[in-house]
């Protein structure tokens, strides 16, 4: 009886390390990863409230209300209404965007498994609700035994959620900020055709001023800058369109992103798994770490003028002084100061 009761006990143990480790990694994911959505404030909540319950010796289940309270601190309505709007986000948006993001994080702590929520339902009963915990999951992978042995980095990035894009350029991807086939199209003939007009309006009006015999007027030079912006502009776009397809990522303009979008890249992939014929395509991404120094987030950035060419990984909290490198095939870096 005595050993029964030591088995029960250790099992015990090691279950509640486990998810105190799975609400840790949940929480320092959130640190970094989160945003101010009620969906977050839930996975937050969680979070917070589960390490709470462990370290009390009780279960971390939580109900309906008690959620719905922490995070509006409205006590009135139908809490099970509310919460469902978020599970749906959680289990479906939320989990198809992120869940990759934080297997990833979860793994870099060095965990097996990664943290997510189950709901577990009532036997039923007047005024009885599910209790909604989180719940250690697997990382796919984990248990192969060859595992891909990468460099030596400081630093590790993940994809951050689903971003918002300027109004003109959503149409030009899909839900999921990818573009293929004529929708990738649109993104280089544009630029293209836009070079083309400036430079044939450039050279006719310069062959039209040459055939004038009369001196050159300031309404002359003013149309002379104005084709000299418009041609820098041209030679601007194609430029980035020739570096991204021999960097197969840069930075994406300030015009292609929501207002308070940063770090946000326009990149070249090839979904997982696809052979050697099958055609690039175009996403927005958003890579964000944690800083080994402050443990601020990092965002991707622009390596001018130290490091010329290369976008890099600055700390929000330090930009000049926390910077990493960033390598798009690892998606790691390693500290450059």
């Amino acid at each position: 009886m005595d050993s029964n009761h030591r088995l029960t006990e250790v099992g015990t143990n090691s279950h509640d390390q486990n998810i105190k480790a799975i609400a840790q990694c949940l929480k320092d994911y959130l640190s970094v990863h989160g945003r101010n959505a009620q969906h977050y404030q839930v996975l937050q909540f969680l979070a917070d409230a589960t390490l709470e319950r462990l370290s009390e010796g009780k279960q971390p289940r939580f109900n309906y209300l008690a959620i719905r309270d922490a995070v509006t601190g409205d006590t009135g309505g139908d809490a099970s209404a509310w919460f469902g709007r978020h599970w749906k986000t959680l289990m479906g948006d939320f989990r198809q965007k992120c869940e990759e993001g934080v297997q990833k994080f979860a793994a870099d702590q060095g965990l097996m498994v990664y943290p997510w929520i189950e709901k577990r339902e009532s036997s039923g009963g007047a005024g009885n609700q599910a209790l909604i915990s989180l719940v250690a999951l697997p990382i796919p992978g984990t248990s192969s035994p060859v595992a891909k042995a990468l460099p030596k980095h400081d630093i590790d990035y993940i994809p951050a959620e689903k971003l918002k894009l300027s109004w003109w350029i959503r149409w030009v991807f899909d839900k999921d900020q990818v573009a293929k086939g004529w929708r990738k199209w649109m993104l280089v003939w544009p630029n293209l055709l836009w070079f083309a007009i400036v430079g044939i309006v450039t050279a006719f009006l310069l062959w039209a001023m040459g055939q004038s015999a009369a001196p050159l007027t300031t309404r002359d030079a003013i149309f002379l800058i104005y084709i000299g912006l418009l041609a820098w502009y041209a030679r601007y776009l194609i430029d980035r369109l020739f570096r991204l397809v021999d960097d197969r990522i840069i930075l994406a303009s300030d015009s292609m992103v929501g207002f308070k979008e940063f770090g946000v890249c326009l990149e070249l992939f090839k979904p997982e798994g696809s052979n050697a014929d099958t055609p690039k395509r175009a996403r927005m991404i958003k890579y964000a770490g944690t800083c080994p120094v402050c443990s601020a987030q990092v965002l991707l950035d622009k390596g001018e003028p130290d490091f010329p060419r290369r976008i890099v990984g600055r700390c929000q909290e330090s930009p000049r002084e926390h910077v990493f490198s960033f390598d798009r095939a690892t998606q790691t870096g390693y500290r450059l100061r």
